[in-house]
């Protein structure tokens, strides 16, 4: 069993070297990039890269350009995140996606850096977001590259260490908080931009084919008589999905995520010790319950010794870290998400957890040199190699449901 303190780090692999051509559109990106930062000469050092099996849908780029401007020497450290052309996936609408991050690095995220400078939040009290590009556009993320400043993310089959887990779920909390001090101070802007947003993920006869495909991995893990109980919740996996992303009447919601999961959480440490995360990727934005994202980050990351020790202290973390941060705007958490609602929400929810650990985990665990290409392969029909890891990760969570009754 994998130490709930391992951090195992993943860096970027170069797919090229550093005279690497880039696309026209986001050779146009850069160019006006140069310009804006006020470069008088410079050279671009352009590389492709890949992440290891931790992103299915963009293609990457890093750009480095140095040089000299009116007031010295100068660096800037570009990571780009681009759309792949000609991929239909059933169950996703890709476009939909990046229209939907565009949002957030162009509008949102300039709109809630606003909201906290005037409430004077100190940096560390604040919700962290990576610095964005106006060249960023519907068809490429153009943010700062954090990999420079030694951000990293946790490898996405290891137990998410202790620390990484506490300060993603204060991010969380933040993250919710800002939902609804937008809704307080800008209702207008909410009731347009916010509150219609659906999720982008299509719950059809292609996403159940998902599913039944990843139980042929998932049932080999458990014994028999815990495999007809598997079965049996397989069988509702999908109305689970659709129940908990659709039905919200007398829940309290907010703007959700979507995808908050640890490798989509950069992480800087120092020595040993873990210092900052940063939450990235919100290509799955949707209004919604804020308990699904609490869930969504816990049950792919840990295991069942960790939750057996960690669960209720980062549940109750959560819920202080929204009250502290609601405070910078006078806003009372018990008027604006009460604790007994959020521990409601969650007993009510729970059966989301096992659905998705369930249906993410042979993912999850596929190594790097045999990650499906969905760009070619639909979910439905995609073919995986999960470590050996997986089968204690997946009894931990199906002995953990069992006891919860869910099973």
């Amino acid at each position: 069993m994998e130490s709930p303190e391992k951090c195992c780090d993943t860096q970027f692999k170069v797919l090229s070297s550093g005279d690497y051509i880039l696309p026209p559109p986001l050779q146009a990106s850069i160019d006006k990039i140069v310009e804006k930062e006020g470069y008088i000469s410079h050279k671009t050092f352009n590389r492709s890269v890949s992440t290891s099996g931790g992103n299915f849908l963009a293609e990457l780029y890093e750009v480095d350009i140095k040089g000299s401007t009116a007031d010295g020497d100068k660096e800037t450290h570009i990571f780009i995140k681009n759309k792949m052309e000609d991929i239909q996936l059933s169950i996703f609408d890709i476009a939909e996606c990046y229209s939907m991050e565009t949002f957030f690095y162009g509008h949102l995220s300039k709109l809630y850096d606003d909201i906290q400078n005037k409430a004077n939040i100190p940096i560390e009290e604040r919700y962290n977001m990576v610095k964005s590009y106006d060249a960023t556009n519907p068809n490429a993320i153009i943010l700062e590259n954090l990999a420079k400043k030694g951000f990293t993310t946790v490898h996405r089959m290891e137990v998410a260490p202790l620390r990484f887990a506490q300060l993603s779920v204060q991010q969380l909390a933040r993250f919710h908080g800002l939902s609804w001090v937008l809704e307080k101070q800008h209702p207008e802007y909410f009731e347009k931009k916010i509150r219609p947003l659906k999720t982008t993920v299509q719950f059809n006869d292609n996403y159940q084919k998902f599913i039944d495909n990843m139980s042929t991995y998932t049932d080999k893990c458990v014994d028999v008589e815990k495999r007809v109980r598997l079965n049996n919740f397989k069988s509702g996996v999908l109305e689970i999905f659709k129940k908990n992303y659709f039905e919200n009447a007398g829940s309290r919601c907010c703007l959700c995520h979507g995808d908050y999961r640890a490798d989509n959480i950069l992480v800087k440490k120092d020595g040993d010790n873990i210092t900052e995360v940063i939450p990235v990727d919100y290509q799955l934005l949707y209004y919604g319950c804020p308990v699904l994202d609490f869930i969504f980050f816990i049950f792919p990351c840990t295991d069942q010794e960790f939750r057996r020790k960690h669960l209720d202290d980062l549940k109750d973390l959560y819920y202080k870290s929204l009250r502290k941060f609601l405070k910078y705007f006078n806003m009372d958490v018990e008027s604006v998400y009460p604790r007994r609602e959020f521990e409601t929400e969650y007993k009510k929810r729970r059966d989301f957890g096992l659905a998705f650990g369930l249906l993410a985990t042979p993912v999850l665990f596929t190594s790097d040199d045999d990650v499906p290409d969905i760009a070619k392969d639909d979910l439905g029909d995609i073919s995986v190699t999960p470590d050996p890891k997986m089968d204690e990760r997946i009894r931990g969570l199906v002995d953990d449901f069992l006891k919860w009754g869910i099973l």
